[in-house]
C-alpha cells in the first residue's frame, strides 16, 4: 500500500485525539457522574504503559506475537485496574480537595518511579524495544492500522458509558455524585460504587497507556507529563462533563486545534517545537479552561438532558 500521500504527523495527530478522547470518556464517568476529581489520570495511564513495556521486553517469553503482545497489554491493563482499586480504597471517603491531592501524588510517585528504576524502565534514558504485533508492510501502514485499532477501542468505550447512561448504574453514579450521604442514607452502596468505578476506569486508562506506548514504540518518563491530565480534564470541561459526546468535543476543539492545524499546517518557526509550543500548548488549554468556568460552567454541550435520560430509563 503506498501512503506516500499520507503525512506521518497527521497520523500521529489524530492518534493523540483518539486516545485523549478515551481518557477524557473514562474522567467523564468519575467527574462528570460521580464527581470524583481525578487529577492523576496519566498515573493509570503510565503504570498500564510501562507494565506492559517492560513485560513485553524484559520477560523471556515461552511464546511470540501476537499471544506475547496480547498477554503483556492485558497484564498492563489489569495493573492499571488493581491500581484503581488501591487509591480508589484510599481516596474513596476523602473530600474533594483530598481526592484531588492524593490522585495527584499518585501520579507523581508513578513518574518517579519510571524515572528511578532504571533496571526496569530505563530510568530517565527511556526503555526501546515495544513495536507493533503485526507488520502490515511499512511504518505508515502499520501506524494507521494502530490507529483504526485503538479507534475501535475507543468506539468500545463511547458505547459502554452511553450504556452507563441508560442504566440503573449510571443513575446510581448521577445519585452519589449530587447527593453522597443522601444515597448512603437510602442504602446505596456508595464507597463499593466508586471503587468499582475507579477500578474499571482506571483498567481503561492503563489500556489506552499501553497502546500509546505501542505507537511511540520508545518509553520515557517524558511520556508522563501532567499536560495528559489537563488535556483530557480540559477538553472533558470544555465539552461538557456531564454529556457522553463532551469529552469528544472537548479534544477536537484543543487537541486537534493545536496538535494538528497549529503545528502541522500553521507556519511555525522550527525552533519553537522544542519549548516554545509546549508551553503555548498548556498556557492555551489553561486559558479556555479559565475562560469556560467564567462564562460557560457547564461546557458546550450544557448539562445533562435529565428529562430525555429519565424517559429513555423509563420508555415512556
Amino acid at each position: 500500500m503506498n501512503l506516500d500521500w499520507l503525512d506521518a504527523f497527521l497520523i500521529y495527530g489524530f492518534f493523540t485525539i483518539v486516545v485523549v478522547s478515551g481518557l477524557g470518556l473514562l474522567l467523564h464517568l468519575q467527574l462528570g457522574l460521580a464527581r470524583i476529581a481525578n487529577f492523576g489520570v496519566v498515573g493509570f495511564f503510565g503504570i498500564g504503559m510501562y507494565s506492559f513495556g517492560v513485560l513485553y521486553v524484559k520477560v523471556d517469553w515461552p511464546f511470540g506475537d501476537p499471544w506475547q503482545f496480547l498477554v503483556c497489554i492485558a497484564a498492563g491493563t489489569l495493573a492499571a485496574g488493581l491500581s484503581g482499586v488501591v487509591v480508589g480504597w484510599l481516596v474513596g471517603d476523602l473530600n474533594e480537595d483530598g481526592v484531588l491531592v492524593g490522585t495527584l501524588g499518585f501520579a507523581t510517585a508513578v513518574f518517579i518511579l519510571a524515572t528511578t528504576e532504571k533496571e526496569l524502565t530505563g530510568g530517565a534514558q527511556g526503555m526501546g524495544g515495544l513495536q507493533f504485533p503485526y507488520d502490515v508492510g511499512g511504518v505508515k501502514a502499520n501506524e494507521l492500522l494502530w490507529l483504526v485499532i485503538t479507534a475501535a477501542v475507543v468506539g468500545g468505550i463511547v458505547f459502554y458509558v452511553w450504556r452507563v447512561h441508560r442504566s440503573p448504574y449510571g443513575r446510581l453514579l448521577v445519585a452519589v455524585g449530587s447527593n453522597e450521604p443522601l444515597a448512603r442514607s437510602l442504602g446505596k452502596p456508595t464507597f463499593r460504587t466508586k471503587l468499582w468505578l475507579f477500578a474499571v476506569t482506571s483498567a481503561g486508562m492503563g489500556l489506552l497507556g499501553a497502546m500509546y506506548g505501542v505507537m511511540e514504540r520508545f518509553l520515557r518518563p517524558t511520556n508522563l507529563g501532567v499536560d495528559i491530565t489537563l488535556a483530557a480534564m480540559v477538553a472533558l470541561v470544555l465539552g461538557g462533563s456531564a454529556r457522553v459526546w463532551g469529552a469528544v468535543v472537548g479534544v477536537v476543539l484543543t487537541v486537534g486545534f493545536f496538535d494538528i492545524i497549529v503545528q502541522n499546517y500553521l507556519p511555525v518557526p522550527v525552533e519553537w517545537y522544542s519549548q516554545a509550543l509546549p508551553v503555548m500548548r498548556e498556557a492555551l488549554f489553561g486559558a479556555a479552561l479559565i475562560l469556560v468556568l467564567m462564562f460557560r460552567p457547564f461546557g458546550i454541550l450544557g448539562d445533562m438532558r435529565r428529562d430525555k435520560l429519565m424517559r429513555s430509563l423509563h420508555g415512556d
